[in-house]
Parts: C-alpha cells; sequence; structure tokens
C-alpha cells in the first residue's frame, strides 16, 4: 500500500523534506528522500543515510511523544563523521570530532548518545562506548575512533568538565548479517533495540536476544514503521 502512496505523489525526479523536532540532533533536522529512497527499501536493497536519518526522527518522536519510554537517548546525525571524498582524511577526523563535540554541549542532560552509520553508543556517565557492526570486524573503525576520542577530549576543554574523557571502547558482539547489502537494516534494528531497551541491553549483553541474524519478519517490520512515518510528509 505505502509502495503505491509514493509512487502516485512522488516523481523519479522529485524528493520529499522529512522533518522533525531541533532537539533530535540538535539543531534544525531535517533530511529530503527521493523515489530511489522508497524504492530502496520497498525491495529490502541498501538503505542510504537518508533513509537512516528518517528512522532516528521517527525513533526520536516516538520518545518524545510517546508511547517509547526516554532512557536519556540522543542522536547523531549520520552526516556528523560520514567521510568527505573532498576532504584529507586529517581534516575530516578535526571537522567531524568539532560537529561531534559540539553536539555533546546540546544534549541537554541525556547521557546515551548514538551515532550513526555503523553504529557507535557513547554511555556519557562512564565513557564506554559500544560499537556495532554487522559486519563482524576484528577492531573498531579507526576513523570512527579518532573522531569520537577527540571529541571527548573537546567537549571537556570547552566545557570546563573535570570528567573522564579516555574512551573505552567495547567492540560488541551483535548479530551478523549474511550478505552485502542488510547493513542499513541492522542498523535500525539495532537502534531500536536500544531506543526501546535503553542502555541495559547493551550491558546484560541481549542485543536481539543473543541471536545471530535479524530476519526478514524483521526487516519487514522496520520497513512498515519507517513507511507508516515518512509517507505521511507526502500528503501535507
Amino acid at each position: 500500500m505505502a509502495a503505491v502512496m509514493v509512487d502516485g505523489q512522488l516523481t523519479k525526479d522529485g524528493s520529499i523534506k522529512i522533518q522533525c523536532d531541533d532537539d533530535c540532533f540538535g539543531y534544525e533536522s531535517f533530511t529530503y528522500l527521493s523515489m530511489e529512497d522508497f524504492e530502496a527499501v520497498f525491495t529490502l536493497d541498501w538503505l542510504s543515510g537518508s533513509v537512516i536519518i528518517s528512522y532516528m526522527m521517527n525513533l526520536y518522536e516516538k520518545v518524545k511523544n510517546g508511547p517509547i519510554q526516554d532512557h536519556g537517548i540522543c542522536f547523531v546525525t549520520a552526516s556528523a563523521t560520514m567521510m568527505d571524498e573532498r576532504k584529507t582524511k586529517s581534516k575530516h577526523i578535526d571537522e567531524s570530532s568539532k560537529l561531534l563535540a559540539h553536539r555533546l554541549t546540546k544534549r541537554n542532560n541525556n547521557d546515551i548518545i548514538i551515532e550513526t552509520l555503523v553504529l557507535a553508543i557513547l554511555d556519557m556517565k562512564t565513557t564506554n562506548c559500544y560499537y556495532l557492526d554487522s559486519l563482524r570486524p576484528i577492531d573498531v573503525h579507526p576513523d570512527l575512533k579518532q573522531i569520537i576520542d577527540a571529541a571527548m577530549v573537546l567537549y571537556a576543554v570547552q566545557t570546563g568538565s573535570n570528567m573522564r574523557v579516555k574512551v573505552n571502547w567495547v567492540n560488541f558482539r551483535c548479530p551478523t548479517q549474511p550478505g552485502s547489502t542488510e547493513c542499513g537494516y541492522y542498523v535500525l534494528n539495532f537502534m531500536k533495540e536500544i531506543v526501546h531497551e535503553g542502555l541495559q541491553i547493551l550491558i546484560d549483553n541481549n542485543v536481539w536476544k543473543g541471536k545471530y541474524e535479524y530476519t526478514d519478519a524483521d526487516f519487514d517490520a522496520a520497513r512498515e514503521k519507517w513507511s507508516a512515518y515518512t509517507t505521511k510528509f507526502i500528503f501535507r
């Protein structure tokens, strides 16, 4: 049904603006979705950053307006740490760490920070950072590690905080994707579980109750929730 609605309202070259409360990412929060984004979701293909950002907006609104309990979670948009090929690696890390440090100062006392595209969950109380990557790499992505490590130092300097700034990284054992195109769906499901259950689900080592893979039914549930949220913007 959602596919028919979109196909009837959105041209191949068109896009729709998805907008959320500014508190979601700490600044004016919006993204644009194209017909290609909707087609990818409907066919369970590779997901764009815009799809993941709009899913984060959906989760945020459910926390703020109910029915999800607020566990003190806030989000960092994927674009804050996404590599720009026009920049050198060092410039990318420097600029991204400054953006993240600024986000930490605007987090309104939330202590659990969710950052994508691969998922990093930063606990500001303990400075533990849980790294969830469904490809199961041996090590944490080095660029992301440098960005978050540097951002914590900058944040402490900017706020005059005497908090411990050394990040304890946890390469978390999570469900593993079987193919090459499921990354986005795994990120959506990771985020949903953490937003619903809070940090305790990581402390208890119980993401998706210890199962090794998400199922097609899990993907369909995430797709349906995302579709219900995004298609309402077509008719505004």
